[in-house]
């Protein structure tokens, strides 16, 4: 079976254009994006004058093996790698839920679904993906926890949740329906230390009450430009 992957880009939002025309050229139609937000420290956007820097999280579900093609492509023919241009990474996925799932996720693409795939073992999990969901409006601390233990930056997405009178009933607490959605891109052996300071900082006996996860990421384009720039990702 060939192994399907979430493909991410994090972009100023005005490549997002020039990013959609990139995959459709190489007939990948699906895509998806979000409105989010850099997370350049506060005290740092204050002394320039600036407001949080506006991104575009671009998503679309493509083979392994052309994630990894995309990611090359990013950094050689779209300058993904220059300061300032963004992130890529690549995110396998575990299922998919049906064929009409399947269909619709990677709508033009040629897919051999029974065809065998030999994939390496490169430095597929040298990085990780930390997802930090938060009660709206403590971004800050979510970030400044994850700074003091090494992260470089991150990426905001503002989301609603679902689940606040499940949580009222059956767990004792309120939960406000805005959440605050930071992702992080981190090298493997930072990723146990970040987590662990968002969860004692930021974690679930705190007011920002941060749930955590992490999911393994593939491989990367940009990400050793950014990794240097506070904000950036």
């Amino acid at each position: 079976m060939v192994k399907l992957a979430c493909v991410i880009w994090i972009l100023p939002r005005e490549s997002e254009q020039k990013y959609t025309d990139f995959l459709q050229k190489r007939k990948l139609y699906s895509i998806y994006s979000i409105p989010c937000n850099g997370t350049a420290g506060r005290s740092l956007l204050d002394m320039l004058g600036l407001s949080r820097t506006e991104k575009s999280l671009l998503w679309t579900v493509a083979p392994v093996d052309m994630g990894r093609r995309l990611m090359y492509l990013s950094e050689t023919e779209m300058g993904i790698a220059l300061p300032g241009s963004g992130i890529a990474l690549v995110v396998p996925l575990d299922s998919v839920g049906g064929k009409t799932s399947l269909e619709m996720l990677t709508k033009g693409q040629t897919l051999d679904m029974e065809r065998k795939t030999q994939m390496e073992t490169t430095a597929a999990n040298e990085f990780s993906l930390i997802v930090a969901v938060a009660q709206n409006g403590h971004t800050d601390e979510v970030m400044d926890a994850a700074r003091s233990a090494g992260a470089a930056g991150g990426t905001v997405i503002h989301a609603k949740g679902t689940a606040g009178e499940l949580a009222e009933k059956f767990l004792g607490v309120s939960l406000a329906a805005e959440k605050d959605m930071i992702i992080i891109v981190a090298k493997r052996e930072e990723r146990n230390a970040i987590m662990s300071a968002i969860m004692e900082k930021a974690g679930a006996r705190t007011e920002a009450r941060a749930i955590l996860f992490s999911l393994p990421v593939d491989s990367v384009a940009g990400l050793h430009v950014s990794a240097d720039r506070e904000g950036q990702a």
